[in-house]
């Protein structure tokens, strides 16, 4: 009697086992394919940088040689790198901070679309909250920050071919449109529509078509 339910508890644990292997193994290989798609993703997103930075594709020696001597394109790499899931994370995310600790550069890819062009990369900062569209022009002092009270407490969301220029500054709950550029020193609290530019300090919005055609 005692041997027979000894001989069942070790059939229950071998199926069990053998449960649990075929879970982690189903497991490891669903998280395979995710990293290989998110690697794919990365690679079409980071590509899309590099032509937009030197109006070209990228080339086996040419795109790493530049990639070699371009501190922005080298942050933009690491910095895109930070969203996959593994060990390296860590490494990608402390070349980065290296990286951008030299050039004054505090920008989180996570919510950073595609065709990002820094010009002149000192001193730009990004809040990690903020949403950021594709094919975005940012230049050397520019600010997307956020307000922290008020009615315009949060961060800004800034839309598809926008172009914010030297020393400006964005903050707070607010929509920046398609098209849209916003001037050198501009302050902009406030929402902005679509195809408009925006001059001084305080912000004054001005309409036209497509502004942003001459940085894309």
């Amino acid at each position: 009697m005692c041997g027979n339910v000894i001989y069942c508890f070790q059939q229950d644990v071998r199926t069990i086992r053998k449960g649990m292997f075929a879970f982690l193994k189903t497991l490891e290989r669903e998280n395979r394919k995710s990293a290989d798609f998110r690697d794919r993703k990365m690679n079409e997103t980071f590509q899309c940088d590099y032509k937009r930075t030197y109006r070209k594709e990228w080339t086996f020696f040419g795109g790493r040689l530049r990639l070699l001597l371009n501190p922005a394109l080298k942050f933009a790499y690491f910095g895109r790198k930070q969203s996959k899931i593994g060990f390296l994370n860590k490494y990608y995310r402390f070349r980065a901070k290296c990286i951008g600790k030299k050039c004054g550069l505090e920008i989180d890819y996570t919510k950073v679309g595609k065709g990002l062009v820094l010009v002149h990369p000192y001193g730009i900062t990004i809040n990690p909250s903020a949403i950021i569209g594709e094919n975005v022009t940012i230049f050397k002092g520019a600010t997307i920050g956020s307000v922290r009270s008020g009615k315009n407490k949060g961060v800004p969301t800034i839309g598809d071919r926008v172009t914010i220029c030297c020393n400006a500054f964005v903050c707070g709950n607010v929509r920046i449109g398609n098209d849209v550029l916003i001037a050198a020193n501009a302050f902009v609290n406030f929402d902005v529509p679509d195809n408009s530019v925006v001059i001084g300090n305080p912000g004054q919005i001005k309409h036209k078509e497509d502004p942003s055609r001459d940085y894309l």
